[in-house]
């Protein structure tokens, strides 16, 4: 699912068919005089019913990331945030999923939420617990005790979400929750360095599977006003390090940046991925993507929408 997009463009391509436009019905006329005396006629005349044209359905035809410049879709924001205001809901850009801080840091296979010992994590969706306890004697990752205190709960379409290093932990195997209920605290337990959620999304069966993971800002709903970004790189065959990216968010009606967010790509090992990149939580407008191949600087222009996923391709030129 490699997709491509650029251009200076503001526009949504969801769909493509030009809707079909129904055709006037002419409501025929009597040639007959108006009478000036009442009788009774000798017999009556029917109109023929007036039908009404049916337009033909029309079945817009996707969006396909590879053909176009963008693509503007709904995507799939099944997940709330873990932490809720007034603790910290927005995710650790330094340290984002697939990355490894410059090669200083083991691959992420999650996102970081910064908070205080002891702040309340929260289910992400209802579901039922599935694991919670220490990873002591159950590996998530390549290492027992990686993740320290763990609670998993299992949602509808194979998926799993993840909460580690608690200092906490308020529910139990079997627990049904409720999206938003409380199901532990804030800590730094396992191998963690400082106070943080570490969350994760993974799909299929075997929640244990350390490769099973999505990046989670393309499951969590962007906050009011926000979209989100999904970029992939189609230029090679294999991620063999994590390429620069800059994403620099522009004023209105000018090339005036407002914000640059400095990200790589993934890391080699993360080819199960359709995407190389992701940004949840941008301010809707104008956003440039901008990095470099053996090719040269390669930039576009898209659109971000609140609550909707703008989906990038960058082919080989």
């Amino acid at each position: 699912m490699k997709r491509i997009f650029f251009a200076f463009l503001v526009l949504s391509l969801t769909a493509c068919s030009p809707t079909p436009q129904a055709i006037p019905t002419e409501t025929p006329t009597s040639s007959s005089p108006t009478p000036t005396f009442t009788a009774t006629p000798a017999f009556t005349q029917t109109r023929p019913p007036t039908e009404t044209p049916v337009p033909p359905t029309a079945t817009p035809i996707p969006c396909n990331p590879q053909t176009a410049e963008y693509c503007i879709t709904a995507g799939n924001f099944v997940f709330q945030r873990p932490i809720l205001l007034p603790g910290n809901d927005l995710v650790d850009l330094t340290y984002l999923y697939g990355t490894t801080q410059n090669g200083t840091r083991d691959p992420h296979h999650g996102d970081e939420f910064q908070n205080p010992f002891g702040t309340p994590v929260h289910a992400a969706g209802d579901g039922e617990v599935v694991f919670a306890d220490s990873d002591k004697a159950v590996k998530f990752s390549q290492w027992n005790d990686f993740y320290g205190n763990v609670v998993v709960i299992q949602h509808t379409d194979g998926l799993h979400t993840l909460y580690a290093h608690l200092s906490k932990i308020s529910v139990k195997v079997g627990d049904h929750v409720k999206v938003g209920g409380v199901i532990g605290e804030v800590g730094a337990t396992g191998g963690a360095t400082g106070s943080h959620l570490h969350f994760e999304v993974r799909k299929g069966d075997d929640y244990t599977q350390y490769f099973s993971t999505e990046n989670p800002e393309l499951w969590l709903l962007p906050q009011s006003g926000a979209g989100a970004l999904s970029i992939t790189l189609g230029m090679d065959t294999e991620r063999n390090y994590e390429r620069p990216l800059v994403i620099t968010r522009l004023a209105e009606g000018s090339d005036e940046p407002l914000f640059v967010y400095y990200i790589t790509s993934y890391t080699k090992g993360f080819e199960h991925n359709a995407e190389d990149a992701v940004l949840n939580n941008l301010p809707s407008g104008l956003y440039k993507v901008a990095f470099n191949d053996p090719s040269g600087l390669r930039e576009r222009i898209v659109p971000v929408e609140a609550g909707k996923l703008t989906e990038v391709f960058f082919g080989k030129q």
